[in-house]
Parts: C-alpha cells; structure tokens; sequence
C-alpha cells in the first residue's frame, strides 16, 4: 500500500514538473513564394470548326428573310470543306465530328442544322492555310481547342524546380539584407491558383475569316505553364 501511494506521489511530481517546464522559444523561419513560367512549342494543335446551314439568299443584301428559300444542307457545307482540307493536306482521319444539332430557324422556315468539326494538326503553318483556303460561307466560328505536347510532364516538372529555386533565393536576399542567414527548409506548398497550365484563347468568326491579317493566331503558338510554390525556411 506504501509503495503504491509512493508510486502515485512521484507520477504526481512528474507531472506537475513538466507542466512548469517553460515552452521551447518559437523556431525562426521565414516564409516565401517563387513561381516560374516556360513556353514551349505544341506538336500537337486541335481546331475546332463551327459549321451550320444557312440560305443563299442570305448573302443578297436587298433580299428580306421572307425570300430565304434555298436552303444549303449541312452535308454539302460538309463535304465542301473537307475538299478544300484535303487540298492543303489534311486528311479525313484528321477530322473528328464532335457535335451534331440544329439551333433557330425564320418564322415559317425548316430548322438549320449545325455540326462542330475538330481537326487534328501538327504544324500551325496548317491553321493560317486553313484560314487562307476554305470557303467563309458556311462557316459559323474556328477556335483552338487545346494545345499538346507528349513531353508536357517534363517540362511541368521542370517549371516546378524552378518555382521553388526562385523562393529559396528570395528568401536568401531577404534574409542577407538584414544580416541573417538562410536555414533549412520547413515546408513546401505547391499553390494552385488556376493558372499552372494556360490553354490558348483564339477564336475567329466567319466575318472575319477572309482578313489578311489573323495576328490572333500568331498569340496562341506556345503553350504557356505557370507554377507557384509557397515554401518556409529556418533562420540560422
């Protein structure tokens, strides 16, 4: 019984002595972001084809939509421009169909059908040809849909080190200006801010397909990465 209650007093002790143990003082650290930014260039393009039936009276600028009545079919618009593809090298197995509907049609009219087409190339040379060549009529929007590149985990990899090399080494200038000395690193924290990975923006109307120039093609060539890392270093 002695030895239980002599037990129970030093555990007690034990306690109250580590409770009165003052707290460790707070590591110094220091806490940054650094983020990089590569452009490469796309192997692969897709493009993104908007076409739809329209009348051809539409384009007789005297005639009312009362006169519309020679409707132009969805498959002849089609096979129209697959002809002038094939003509600047681009083959049907290249041509993905990706939607099929029909959308508003005049009072008293048929429905007008439209179909979204998605061409698959390797070479941008090939979208300022495509703007050059097919037949504007017919033709409701082109966009890029998405850029690739089978080598894009690399490069991402690579965009990474480099963010967290730009923190460490604002981190170290920071601490040099105040006479201190960088650390060890505490923590690393890959930021998503929505903006790692930038398709490209470009999008062309039939209004404008026949114009000289397509400068907007020219601005969406690269596919553009953009990392951000938020990191935490000791102070020595």
């Amino acid at each position: 019984m002695k030895s239980t209650f002599l037990c129970l007093a030093f555990l007690l002790w034990a306690t109250l002595s580590k409770s009165q143990t003052p707290n460790c003082e707070p590591v110094k650290s220091i806490e940054v972001t650094g983020s990089a930014e590569l452009e490469i260039e796309p192997d692969e393009i897709r493009l993104i084809i908007g076409i739809e039936e329209y009348w051809k009276e539409e384009f007789n600028k005297k005639a009312d939509f009362k006169d519309y009545k020679t409707k132009v079919p969805i498959n002849q618009i089609e096979d129209s421009l697959v002809k002038d593809l094939a003509g600047i090298g681009i083959k049907k197995e290249d041509i993905i169909v990706r939607e099929v509907g029909n959308y508003w049609r005049f009072k008293g009219k048929e429905f007008l059908f439209s179909k979204q087409l998605e061409l698959v190339l390797h070479d941008f040379k090939k979208v300022n040809e495509i703007l050059k060549t097919i037949n504007s009529k017919g033709i409701d929007y082109m966009r890029i849909g998405e850029l690739k590149n089978k080598n894009i985990t690399e490069y991402r990899k690579q965009v990474k080190i480099e963010a967290i090399k730009a923190a460490k080494e604002k981190a170290d200038y920071l601490l040099a200006a105040i006479g201190e000395q960088l650390g060890g690193v505490i923590s690393i924290e890959e930021l998503d801010r929505g903006n790692n990975f930038v398709n490209p923006q470009f999008a062309i109307s039939n209004t404008v397909m026949s114009a000289s120039d397509n400068s907007g093609v020219d601005n969406v060539r690269k596919i553009k990465l953009r990392y951000e890392v938020k990191a935490k270093f000791g102070i020595k």
